[in-house]
Protein backbone atom coordinates (compact mmCIF):
# COMPACT_ATOMS: atom_id res chain seq x y z
CA UNK A 1 0.00 0.00 0.00
CA UNK A 2 1.57 3.04 -1.05
CA UNK A 3 -0.15 6.64 0.70
CA UNK A 4 -0.81 9.50 -1.75
CA UNK A 5 -1.84 12.98 -0.72
CA UNK A 6 -2.90 14.69 -4.07
CA UNK A 7 -4.11 13.45 -7.33
CA UNK A 8 -1.07 14.65 -8.59
CA UNK A 9 0.91 11.84 -7.30
CA UNK A 10 -1.00 9.39 -9.13
CA UNK A 11 1.12 10.19 -12.21
CA UNK A 12 4.45 8.98 -10.59
CA UNK A 13 2.72 5.45 -11.18
CA UNK A 14 3.91 3.10 -13.94
CA UNK A 15 2.32 0.68 -12.25
CA UNK A 16 -0.55 0.17 -9.01
CA UNK A 17 0.47 -1.27 -5.87
CA UNK A 18 -2.46 -4.11 -4.65
CA UNK A 19 -3.87 -0.30 -2.80
CA UNK A 20 -3.16 3.23 -2.63
CA UNK A 21 -4.31 5.23 -0.02
CA UNK A 22 -5.07 8.78 0.43
CA UNK A 23 -5.01 10.73 3.86
CA UNK A 24 -4.28 14.23 5.02
CA UNK A 25 -0.64 14.14 6.72
CA UNK A 26 -1.22 17.70 8.17
CA UNK A 27 -4.62 16.78 9.82
CA UNK A 28 -2.53 13.71 12.30
CA UNK A 29 -1.68 10.77 11.09
CA UNK A 30 -4.54 9.06 10.04
CA UNK A 31 -6.11 12.78 8.84
CA UNK A 32 -8.76 12.85 7.21
CA UNK A 33 -8.61 14.04 2.93
CA UNK A 34 -10.69 16.65 1.67
CA UNK A 35 -13.22 14.51 -0.74
CA UNK A 36 -13.07 15.78 -3.53
CA UNK A 37 -9.51 14.87 -3.63
CA UNK A 38 -10.24 11.10 -3.24
CA UNK A 39 -12.88 11.08 -6.12
CA UNK A 40 -10.25 12.58 -8.40
CA UNK A 41 -7.90 9.52 -7.04
CA UNK A 42 -10.43 7.31 -7.35
CA UNK A 43 -10.81 8.25 -11.08
CA UNK A 44 -7.38 8.69 -11.36
CA UNK A 45 -6.71 4.95 -10.01
CA UNK A 46 -10.15 3.29 -11.92
CA UNK A 47 -9.99 -0.31 -11.18
CA UNK A 48 -6.18 -0.56 -11.32
CA UNK A 49 -5.77 -1.09 -7.35
CA UNK A 50 -8.29 -0.53 -4.02
CA UNK A 51 -8.48 3.01 -2.86
CA UNK A 52 -8.28 3.57 1.03
CA UNK A 53 -9.28 6.27 2.75
CA UNK A 54 -8.33 7.82 5.96
CA UNK A 55 -11.20 8.76 7.85
CA UNK A 56 -9.40 10.58 11.26
CA UNK A 57 -7.85 9.86 14.62
CA UNK A 58 -10.80 9.25 16.39
CA UNK A 59 -12.42 10.17 19.60
CA UNK A 60 -15.66 8.91 21.16
CA UNK A 61 -18.74 9.89 18.73
CA UNK A 62 -19.27 7.33 16.70
CA UNK A 63 -22.51 8.67 14.80
CA UNK A 64 -19.48 11.59 14.07
CA UNK A 65 -17.19 9.44 12.27
CA UNK A 66 -20.05 6.32 10.78
CA UNK A 67 -21.15 9.90 8.47
CA UNK A 68 -17.50 10.31 7.26
CA UNK A 69 -17.41 6.91 6.40
CA UNK A 70 -20.16 6.41 4.43
CA UNK A 71 -18.97 9.69 2.34
CA UNK A 72 -15.44 8.23 2.04
CA UNK A 73 -17.43 5.32 0.55
CA UNK A 74 -19.76 7.52 -1.56
CA UNK A 75 -16.38 9.48 -2.69
CA UNK A 76 -14.75 5.47 -4.15
CA UNK A 77 -13.23 4.13 -0.97
CA UNK A 78 -13.09 0.59 -0.66
CA UNK A 79 -11.55 0.53 2.23
CA UNK A 80 -12.26 3.16 5.37
CA UNK A 81 -9.08 3.40 8.13
CA UNK A 82 -10.18 4.96 11.71
CA UNK A 83 -7.79 5.55 14.49
CA UNK A 84 -8.87 4.63 17.55
CA UNK A 85 -6.97 7.64 19.60
CA UNK A 86 -8.79 8.12 22.62
CA UNK A 87 -10.80 5.70 24.62
CA UNK A 88 -11.84 4.99 27.90
CA UNK A 89 -11.60 1.29 27.37
CA UNK A 90 -12.12 -2.29 25.27
CA UNK A 91 -16.21 -1.72 25.28
CA UNK A 92 -16.18 1.43 24.41
CA UNK A 93 -13.56 1.04 21.00
CA UNK A 94 -15.71 -2.02 20.17
CA UNK A 95 -19.46 -0.06 20.16
CA UNK A 96 -17.38 2.97 18.64
CA UNK A 97 -16.18 0.44 15.61
CA UNK A 98 -19.60 -1.98 15.73
CA UNK A 99 -21.47 1.20 15.16
CA UNK A 100 -18.98 2.36 11.68
CA UNK A 101 -19.20 -1.26 10.98
CA UNK A 102 -22.94 -0.67 10.51
CA UNK A 103 -23.35 2.57 8.57
CA UNK A 104 -21.81 -0.11 5.61
CA UNK A 105 -25.12 -1.06 4.77
CA UNK A 106 -25.58 2.83 3.53
CA UNK A 107 -22.62 2.41 1.61
CA UNK A 108 -20.84 -0.30 1.53
CA UNK A 109 -16.94 -0.26 2.57
CA UNK A 110 -14.35 -2.71 4.97
CA UNK A 111 -13.15 -0.81 7.84
CA UNK A 112 -9.78 -0.94 9.26
CA UNK A 113 -9.20 -0.21 12.65
CA UNK A 114 -6.11 1.75 13.44
CA UNK A 115 -4.15 1.60 17.02
CA UNK A 116 -0.97 3.39 17.27
CA UNK A 117 2.14 1.64 19.29
CA UNK A 118 3.11 4.62 20.50
CA UNK A 119 0.55 5.90 22.65
CA UNK A 120 -1.74 2.81 22.92
CA UNK A 121 -1.16 0.70 25.77
CA UNK A 122 0.09 -3.01 25.98
CA UNK A 123 -2.66 -4.80 27.07
CA UNK A 124 -5.08 -2.81 24.80
CA UNK A 125 -2.80 -3.67 21.99
CA UNK A 126 -2.92 -7.24 22.44
CA UNK A 127 -6.58 -7.27 23.02
CA UNK A 128 -7.04 -4.90 19.64
CA UNK A 129 -7.29 -7.44 16.90
CA UNK A 130 -10.36 -9.61 19.25
CA UNK A 131 -11.83 -6.30 19.79
CA UNK A 132 -12.02 -5.67 15.81
CA UNK A 133 -13.34 -9.11 15.11
CA UNK A 134 -16.33 -8.50 17.31
CA UNK A 135 -17.31 -5.29 15.79
CA UNK A 136 -17.35 -6.83 12.17
CA UNK A 137 -13.79 -4.74 11.43
CA UNK A 138 -12.49 -6.22 8.37
CA UNK A 139 -8.80 -5.62 9.38
CA UNK A 140 -6.52 -3.80 11.72
CA UNK A 141 -3.52 -1.52 11.44
CA UNK A 142 -0.87 -0.88 14.02
CA UNK A 143 0.42 2.88 12.96
CA UNK A 144 2.59 5.36 14.68
CA UNK A 145 1.10 8.27 15.82
CA UNK A 146 3.80 11.07 16.79
CA UNK A 147 5.56 10.96 13.03
CA UNK A 148 9.35 12.08 12.98
CA UNK A 149 9.24 10.60 16.62
CA UNK A 150 9.71 7.02 15.67
CA UNK A 151 9.45 4.21 13.62
CA UNK A 152 7.26 1.32 13.95
CA UNK A 153 9.94 -0.70 14.81
CA UNK A 154 11.17 1.58 17.76
CA UNK A 155 8.18 0.46 19.68
CA UNK A 156 7.22 -3.29 18.95
CA UNK A 157 9.99 -6.02 17.98
CA UNK A 158 9.29 -8.44 15.44
CA UNK A 159 8.36 -10.89 18.00
CA UNK A 160 5.34 -8.98 18.69
CA UNK A 161 3.77 -8.04 15.49
CA UNK A 162 4.30 -11.74 14.71
CA UNK A 163 1.65 -12.66 17.14
CA UNK A 164 -0.51 -9.45 16.30
CA UNK A 165 -0.58 -10.72 12.16
CA UNK A 166 -1.12 -14.43 13.68
CA UNK A 167 -3.68 -13.10 16.00
CA UNK A 168 -5.66 -11.82 12.94
CA UNK A 169 -5.36 -14.20 10.77
CA UNK A 170 -6.76 -16.93 13.18
CA UNK A 171 -9.96 -14.32 13.19
CA UNK A 172 -10.08 -13.78 9.72
CA UNK A 173 -9.11 -10.51 9.56
CA UNK A 174 -6.58 -8.49 7.40
CA UNK A 175 -3.30 -7.39 9.08
CA UNK A 176 -1.28 -4.55 8.15
CA UNK A 177 1.51 -2.32 9.09
CA UNK A 178 2.60 1.00 8.79
CA UNK A 179 4.69 3.67 10.56
CA UNK A 180 7.67 5.45 9.07
CA UNK A 181 8.67 1.97 6.97
CA UNK A 182 11.69 1.91 4.67
CA UNK A 183 12.48 -0.47 1.98
CA UNK A 184 14.95 -2.18 4.16
CA UNK A 185 12.38 -2.86 5.99
CA UNK A 186 11.13 -5.74 3.51
CA UNK A 187 12.92 -8.40 4.91
CA UNK A 188 11.62 -8.66 8.33
CA UNK A 189 7.88 -7.50 6.92
CA UNK A 190 8.10 -11.08 5.09
CA UNK A 191 8.97 -12.87 8.16
CA UNK A 192 6.28 -10.76 10.11
CA UNK A 193 3.78 -11.64 7.47
CA UNK A 194 1.06 -9.09 7.13
CA UNK A 195 -1.43 -8.43 4.99
CA UNK A 196 -1.11 -5.24 3.77
CA UNK A 197 2.51 -2.68 4.51
CA UNK A 198 2.15 1.09 4.13
CA UNK A 199 4.57 3.32 2.62
CA UNK A 200 4.60 7.09 2.37
CA UNK A 201 8.13 8.42 3.74
CA UNK A 202 10.03 5.75 1.61
CA UNK A 203 8.89 6.91 -1.52
CA UNK A 204 8.01 10.82 -0.60
CA UNK A 205 10.31 13.25 -2.65
CA UNK A 206 10.81 15.52 0.41
CA UNK A 207 8.92 15.70 3.45
CA UNK A 208 6.37 13.06 4.21
CA UNK A 209 3.63 16.16 4.59
CA UNK A 210 4.87 17.86 1.00
CA UNK A 211 3.22 16.29 -1.85
CA UNK A 212 5.69 15.17 -4.08
CA UNK A 213 6.56 11.23 -5.07
CA UNK A 214 9.93 9.85 -6.06
CA UNK A 215 9.48 8.32 -9.05
CA UNK A 216 12.69 6.41 -8.34
CA UNK A 217 12.29 5.58 -5.22
CA UNK A 218 8.28 4.13 -5.94
CA UNK A 219 9.94 1.77 -8.28
CA UNK A 220 12.43 0.57 -6.59
CA UNK A 221 10.11 -0.21 -3.34
CA UNK A 222 7.48 -2.16 -5.94
CA UNK A 223 10.08 -4.04 -7.24
CA UNK A 224 11.98 -5.29 -4.72
CA UNK A 225 8.34 -6.06 -3.09
CA UNK A 226 7.28 -8.07 -6.02
CA UNK A 227 10.63 -9.58 -5.76
CA UNK A 228 9.80 -11.00 -1.97
CA UNK A 229 6.20 -11.86 -3.89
Amino acid sequence: MISVIAPSECSSFSRWPDYVDVKNPADGSLGMPDFETVKEIRRQVGTGAGLSVAIGDAHDDAEFFAQRAVRAAEAGADIVKVGLFSFSGEAAAGRFLGRINEASGQKPFRLVAALYADVAEEPFLRAFPAIAHRAGAWGCLIDTYKKGDGRLVDYLGAEQLSRFTADCRSRGLASALAGGLAADDLLWLDEVQPDIAGFRSAVASSGRGDAGIDRGKLESLMSRAAALR
